[in-house]
């Protein structure tokens, strides 16, 4: 579950998920949601494995991830299917395609994942995250 929060100058999001692997596969998306609008399609994936101190990094860091991808050759994301995941470490295929204009436009500027508020934590047998994009 994707719920978006009032927050002043940014974005924030809020993601509740069953498993650990939901949270980020659900964060991709909501990143997604942020940069376009439209259909994308899962027409090639690229690989990422990540090691941060903790899930609140890995987090950061996923983010940073797909945009570079996205600002760098305009790939954009699809889905995060996540193939090892530990409270270190991330590894997965980050689908997606390239903007194709006759199908997608440009939604937000998102210049970045913030610290500010960041939060990851499982709680009651639930993932949550709340989370600050820069726009």
């Amino acid at each position: 579950m994707i719920r978006w929060l009032d927050h002043t100058a940014d974005v924030r999001l809020e993601i509740v998920s069953e498993t650990v692997e939901g949270l980020y596969a659900d964060f991709v998306e909501g990143l997604k949601r942020l940069l376009v609008t439209g259909d994308v399609r899962p027409a090639e994936a690229v690989e990422i494995e990540l090691d941060e101190p903790d899930s609140s990094d890995l987090l950061v860091s996923l983010g940073r991830q797909v945009l570079f991808y996205f600002n760098t050759s305009q790939f954009v994301p699809a889905r995060f299917d996540i193939t090892a995941v530990s409270p270190t470490h991330l590894r997965g295929r980050l689908w997606g395609e390239p903007f194709d204009p006759d199908r997608m436009a440009f939604h937000l500027e998102v210049k970045g994942v913030t610290y500010h508020d960041l939060e990851v934590k499982e709680e009651n047998g639930e993932w949550k995250a709340r989370v600050t994009f820069d726009v």
